[in-house]
C-alpha cells in the first residue's frame, strides 16, 4: 500500500471516529401513557391533583419521553372494572380505589377492612408494614403495580339524623364500604347496598339509600352535599379508611426501560410525604363543602368508634372463614393497630 494512500485511509478513519463522537445520543421514541380514574378532572380533588403533579413531574423528569394522558370520569373504563383494563394493558396507569379489584384479589378486602384503624397516621404507617408488602405482591402478580401511595378517609352522609354509631343505622338502607363492612352493617340491623360511588347520588336521590359511607374525594367530586342532610367527618375518628395509588398496568411497566421504570419510581416516592397532609387537608375540605351547603356536620368520638369493635370482630372472623390462606395477613394486620 502506497504512503499517500495508507494516509487517506487514517484520516478517514479518525474522521469517522469524530463524526460518531460529535452525534448527539439517540433520543428515545416519546410515549404517552393512558391515566384513567373515576373521578371529574377537577385539581380541588386532592387524589386528582396528586396525579396531575405525578404526571407533569414524570414529563419534566424523561425531558417529554413519557407523557401521560389523562381519561376521568371512566371514561375509558368502568370503575368497578380498572383492575381488569390495567392487567390486560387497556388502561397504563390508574389513580384506583383498590377495594374495587377484591373480586380478583381477595387480600385487597383488607385495605378496607373496618376496625384496623382509627386516624390517618394509623394508615400512613401501614405503607411501610410486612402485610402491605404481601398484599401488594398479590397486585404485582394480578397484573398492576403501586407507583405511589394514596391515603384517603371517609365519613358517611344521611337523608336523616347523622350516624356515628350502629344503633344509628338500624332499619336503613345503608351504602357500605366494602364487603366486610357489609357484614358489620347487617349485624348492626342496616340493609347494606352495594354499588360504586359515581353511583350514590342518583341513589340517595331516589330513596334508594338513607345513608352513605365513601371517600372524602367522591364526596365532593360527585357533589353528595346536595342529597344529604348531615354529615359524619372523618377528620377526628373513622371507620372508612382505603387507598387509592397511582398503579401502572404491569404490561406497561414491562414496556419501559430501566432508566423510564426508575424515574416513575422515584416520582411516585417523591409525592408520597404529602399524601398524608394531603389527606387530613381534603377530609377538612369536605367538611366545609357540607357546611356552606346547610348540611349539618359533626364528628365521630373515640367512644363511638369504639362502640362499633363488636361488629367488626365478627367481620374479620368472617374474612378468616372466607379466605383462610389470607389469615395471617390479618393478624399481622391486627397485631400492629394502634
Amino acid at each position: 500500500m502506497s504512503k499517500t494512500l495508507l494516509s487517506g485511509t487514517l484520516a478517514a478513519v479518525l474522521l469517522a471516529g469524530l463524526s460518531l463522537v460529535a452525534a448527539p445520543a439517540a433520543r428515545a421514541e416519546p410515549i404517552t401513557l393512558k391515566l384513567a380514574h373515576q373521578w371529574p378532572q377537577d385539581e380541588k380533588d386532592y387524589v386528582v391533583a396528586a396525579a396531575v403533579k405525578f404526571a407533569s413531574e414524570v414529563e419534566k423528569r424523561t425531558n417529554g419521553e413519557i407523557k401521560i394522558t389523562f381519561y376521568p370520569a371512566q371514561s375509558l373504563a368502568k370503575a368497578s372494572n380498572t383492575h381488569v383494563a390495567l392487567k390486560t394493558g387497556t388502561v397504563d396507569l390508574a389513580v384506583y380505589p383498590y377495594i374495587y379489584a377484591a373480586g380478583a384479589i381477595p387480600e385487597m378486602n383488607l385495605i378496607l377492612m373496618p376496625g384496623i384503624w382509627k386516624t390517618h397516621d394509623d394508615v400512613f404507617a401501614f405503607r411501610k408494614s410486612e402485610a402491605w408488602k404481601k398484599i401488594e405482591a398479590k397486585a404485582e402478580a394480578y397484573g398492576f403495580k403501586t407507583l405511589s401511595w394514596i391515603q384517603i378517609s371517609g365519613g358517611v352522609a344521611s337523608s336523616g339524623a347523622p350516624v356515628h354509631g350502629p344503633d344509628d343505622v338500624k332499619g336503613k338502607k345503608v351504602r357500605a364500604a366494602g364487603k366486610y363492612m357489609e357484614a358489620a352493617l347487617h349485624d348492626a340491623g342496616a340493609t347494606p347496598v352495594s354499588m360504586p360511588s359515581s353511583d350514590n347520588y342518583n341513589a340517595m336521590q331516589l330513596g334508594l339509600l338513607d345513608a352513605m359511607w365513601t371517600s372524602s374525594s367522591s364526596f365532593g367530586a360527585f357533589r353528595l352535599y346536595e342529597v344529604s342532610k348531615a354529615y359524619t367527618s372523618p377528620e377526628e375518628y373513622s371507620v372508612y379508611f382505603t387507598i387509592e395509588p397511582i398503579a401502572i398496568s404491569m404490561k406497561t411497566w414491562e414496556k419501559l426501560t430501566p432508566a423510564q421504570q426508575k424515574i416513575l419510581t422515584e416520582v411516585g416516592a417523591s409525592l408520597e410525604p404529602g399524601s398524608l397532609a394531603g389527606a387530613k387537608e381534603e377530609d377538612a375540605r369536605i367538611a366545609k363543602e357540607f357546611a356552606d351547603h346547610g348540611v349539618k356536620v359533626t364528628k365521630m368520638s373515640l367512644k363511638e368508634w369504639d362502640s362499633w369493635q363488636p361488629f367488626f370482630k365478627r367481620s374479620h372472623e368472617k374474612f378468616k372463614a372466607d379466605f383462610p390462606q389470607a389469615a395471617p395477613i390479618l393478624d399481622m394486620m391486627l397485631a400492629g393497630k394502634s
